[in-house]
């Protein structure tokens, strides 16, 4: 059963890294197309590497006790919280996204 868990977990490895891939070269292509919107992506990939660096310097490298039997290091638990916070960072810029914009659409009429 572990063996099957593993390939699993190597399987979704893959096709995340083939979708991120994708998505990247769609977006390379896309903005080598059009040479106006190139400032705008290389914004918001800089913003998005200085999320992923904020998130690794506040992300905590303490293991708890309870977890020492499953031989995580310092490493490890600190990339954990670094994908937490930039998770976190990320899923409320996008709410505050979204609230702007219907909010500001209410009170322009």
């Amino acid at each position: 059963m572990e063996s099957l868990i593993n390939i699993g977990i190597i399987l979704t490895y893959l096709m995340v890294g083939f979708a991120t891939l994708t998505a990247i070269g769609f977006g390379i292509k896309k903005m080598m197309q059009k040479t106006n919107n190139t400032k705008k992506t290389l914004y918001t990939i800089g913003g998005l590497v200085v999320i992923l660096i904020f998130s690794y310097l506040i992300a905590s490298d303490e293991v708890l006790g309870s977890y020492e039997k499953y031989e995580i290091t310092a490493s490890t638990a600190k990339k954990v919280g670094m994908g937490l916070t930039t998770f976190y960072v990320l899923g409320i810029g996008a709410i505050g996204a979204v609230l702007y914009a219907e909010l500001s659409k209410a009170f322009s009429k």
